[in-house]
């Protein structure tokens, strides 16, 4: 592509995707830069939010999302020493969504969805192999300085949305801050094939212990037949091989689910987690969105859904100006808006969802066991609950937003 009027997305991850896609259907011309060479498959976010599904709707996609992920109209709250508290029935939300459930589809699935959708329009150019190194702009254009196979090469364009992740080389060339702050333990993910379902668990479980809280949730899987993850806490100052020695690991699940026969494990993976969210979403024609603006912990599966909510937000202000000629003040306001509900909401949130889970008082941790289980028996109570949790009271919120 060699028309300079073009937006340049960086980063092909189901963020960066949602971006593009959105841009073909408005006709808006874009590059879209990855580093990798292809998108890959290693198991990360796989939860989509019932506002998420209403977005990828408007895109001919959600139908295809549905068919290939698994549709969870319940999940579970539970203790790990009693058992059951409290099942939440997302029917409850049928009146405020079409889609009152959550889908649990791994992210490189909905990135490989919607590379195929994008294949209906000419309008559109993907770079792979092309690693971001610097940013600079003008009043009129931002040129963005890659590494390829071939070399470096510089890119110019009227905007660059920067989906680049927690390590956004985009955010870095901003003059903006990332404040927050690291979780003390890293979070361990052990995949397996053993099926938890026989064991009364729900597709979608968090598990509350003050020693060793866990989040348990089955996928589709690289073959579509299921696996189910397991997320636990760990020391920081444990050593990576320690923790994946296969030992280590059959003694933490069957410390978790007992059973007669050696788990199957067919993945782990090990991460430090962070609070954190950007100063600012705008710095003039450099814009950032997803990971790239904003990081949280996974319980609740709010991060990748919030940045699909970020990029709907941003390409629909984006088309306004491309098309009607609107002004820049429409991606201030994207900044007010996306930013102002990722402190208010998707911050508090999720560190609310991690102390519940690891909170050792035991009479705080029974009055809020019981205040659960007074929500599922009371329709009204539950409607609220579940609208939040479920992410449609913080879309609401934004859109409130001046």
């Amino acid at each position: 592509m060699e028309n300079d009027d073009r937006i340049i997305i960086a980063g092909a991850g189901p963020v960066g995707y949602t971006a593009a896609l959105n841009l073909a259907q408005y006709g808006v011309p874009f590059t879209l830069l990855e580093a990798e060479a292809m998108i890959k498959d290693d198991p990360r976010a796989g939860t989509i939010h019932p506002p998420s599904l209403e977005m990828f709707q408007s895109l001919g996609v959600a139908e295809t999302m549905i068919a290939r992920g698994y549709v969870v109209r319940n999940y579970h709250y539970r203790d790990r020493k009693t058992g059951l508290v409290a099942d939440f029935d997302l029917g409850v939300l049928s009146e405020d969504t079409p889609f009152p459930y959550r889908l649990m589809l791994e992210q490189h699935k909905v990135s490989g969805i919607m590379h195929d959708a994008l294949q209906d329009y000419d309008n559109y150019e993907i770079l792979r192999q092309h690693t971001v190194k610097n940013v600079t702009q003008d009043q009129n254009s931002v040129t963005v300085e890659v590494n390829t196979p071939d070399g470096p090469k510089s890119l110019r364009g009227r905007y660059l949305i920067g989906c680049d992740g927690g390590r956004s080389q985009v955010r870095k060339c901003m003059d903006v801050t990332f404040g927050g702050f690291t979780h003390p333990e890293r979070f361990l993910v052990v995949s397996t094939t053993f099926n938890f379902a026989d064991a009364g668990y729900a597709f979608t479980n968090y598990i509350a212990d003050p020693k060793e809280w866990c989040a348990l949730f089955k996928v589709p899987g690289w073959d579509d037949e299921g696996i189910w993850r397991v997320v636990f806490p760990t020391d920081n100052n444990l050593a990576q091989d320690e923790l994946f020695d296969n030992d280590t690991i059959e003694a933490r699940l069957q410390g978790f689910q007992a059973k007669k026969q050696p788990y199957d494990i067919v993945h782990r993976n090990l991460y430090k987690v962070h609070q954190r969210v950007a100063s600012c979403y705008r710095d003039g024609r450099i814009l950032v969105a997803g990971d790239a603006a904003h990081i949280n912990n996974p319980l609740g599966g709010m991060g990748m859904n919030f940045g699909f909510h970020d990029v709907f937000s941003l390409t629909k202000k984006i088309s306004k100006i491309w098309i009607y000629e609107a002004g820049e003040e429409q991606l201030d306001l994207y900044d007010r808006q996306r930013r102002t509900v990722a402190e208010e909401y998707l911050q508090r949130q999720t560190i609310e969802n991690k102390k519940n889970l690891e909170n050792t008082d035991p009479i705080e941790r029974e009055a809020f066991h019981e205040s659960l289980r007074q929500i599922i028996a009371d329709p009204a109570k539950a409607r609220p609950y579940l609208r939040r949790a479920s992410m449609i009271e913080g879309i609401e919120r934004a859109a409130s937003i001046n």
